[in-house]
């Protein structure tokens, strides 16, 4: 078969790297996959062997484009995405991500074409519309309005966990028939083999204090200002630091409220990382702080090296991988106090290794990859001429 995989670009977040593992596992199996991309260039960029990479061309566009924020560049994708759908004709597009799917569906109706679309919905739909304040707010209830009327036009929609599923079907008339849950991929081996590399960062060399981690974008979802203050909390009763992998727009106000807490020489932000797996596998507890999240790939990832987790009870999947709490302690979303008493839990009496590694592997990237291809094969339109 032949895919198009759209998404906005190659950057160096969790869910790219899903789409990614998913995308070379098909085209390892001999299909045809065109990673169909707004932006090219990223972290991750160099990770797109055996896949067919497709910039999108905006022509004469492309210098103001560029100038233009993300939002703004996914929204005028829909043009040359179009172009792409009568030109190429895959048989079949997968929009990768909650941020791709908008343009996508407008780009199908654009180019009147009959393409199956599948939506890969990445991400809790309704808590992403309670994240943040004032005017984005307002936008994020007026988008959860258009997502309701529009999605319905896909001809399928994968959810990366049941509560996500269950959260679409509540918002969008879609028929439950053409939905279906696929955990997002974990490279297991990958994992396991980068996390044996030797870590940079002083705090490690030698170990003293145990090592709390968190990692992700440094963003309003994350709220890793709650899992600060829980280090804040937590001060006086354990000499932990803390290592906070990731970059984005909060990081100067994360730096401040560290300075305020008094916390510069047991807090660390050292930005964005490749191997974060490497830290996981030497840290003593890795915290999901999410006000929502879909399926969270960093909590199978420290499962996979056998790093102890705390996380959130948010909106997605958190539950769902910890399998009510069983692997892990989860607390109420925006507690730091609850949060800190968890870590502390875990510090004091950390669960077997052993049986972390075992529950990630319930999630082996073959699984996932076998499963949607099974959902492509019944989309997937006969040829001509044949019946």
């Amino acid at each position: 078969m032949h895919f198009g995989v759209f998404l906005y670009g190659l950057t160096g977040g969790g869910a790219t790297r899903r789409v990614l593992t998913l995308a070379k596992g098909w085209a390892e199996r001999g299909h045809r996959v065109d990673l169909v991309v707004v932006e090219p260039r990223g972290p991750l960029a160099e990770e797109t062997e055996g896949l067919h990479l497709v910039p999108l061309d905006f022509g004469r566009f492309e210098k103001p484009l560029r100038r233009l924020p993300r939002r703004w560049r996914l929204f005028w994708s829909r043009f040359p995405l179009a172009g792409y759908l009568r030109t190429v004709q895959p048989d079949l597009l997968l929009s990768a991500a909650n941020h791709a799917h908008l343009p996508a569906l407008a780009a199908k109706r654009m180019a009147r074409s009959r393409v199956p679309l599948v939506l890969r919905l990445s991400n809790h739909l309704s808590g992403s519309a309670r994240g943040g304040a004032g005017l984005k707010r307002l936008w994020n209830s007026l988008r959860l309005g258009i997502i309701k009327h529009r999605y319905r036009e896909a001809d399928f929609a994968i959810a990366v966990c049941e509560d996500v599923r269950r959260d679409f079907l509540a918002l969008v008339p879609y028929p439950r028939a053409q939905t279906a849950v696929v955990y997002n991929p974990i490279e297991i081996e990958r994992i396991r083999r980068l996390a044996r590399e030797e870590v940079p960062h002083p705090w490690f060399h030698p170990k003293e204090t145990p090592i709390i981690l968190g990692a992700g974008r440094l963003s309003p979802q994350k709220d890793f200002a709650t899992l600060i203050r829980a280090l804040a909390v937590l001060k006086d009763r354990t000499p932990a630091r803390l290592i906070i992998l990731g970059r984005g727009k909060q990081k100067k106000a994360l730096e401040k409220l560290v300075r305020k807490l008094a916390l510069e020489d047991r807090v660390d932000l050292p930005g964005f990382t490749l191997n974060p797996w490497a830290y996981m596998a030497r840290a003593d507890v890795f915290v999901l702080s999410s006000r929502w999240e879909g399926l969270p790939g960093v909590l199978l990832e420290a499962l996979t090296v056998g790093c102890p987790v705390v996380s959130t009870d948010c909106p997605g999947g958190a539950r769902e991988i910890l399998a009510d709490g069983r692997y892990g302690p989860l607390v109420p979303v925006g507690d730091p106090k609850a949060l800190a008493e968890a870590i502390l839990q875990v510090l004091e009496n950390p669960p077997p290794r052993e049986i972390l590694r075992k529950r990630a592997e319930e999630f082996d990237s073959p699984r996932a990859i076998a499963a949607y291809l099974e959902i492509f094969e019944r989309l997937k339109p006969p040829k001509a001429g044949v019946p």
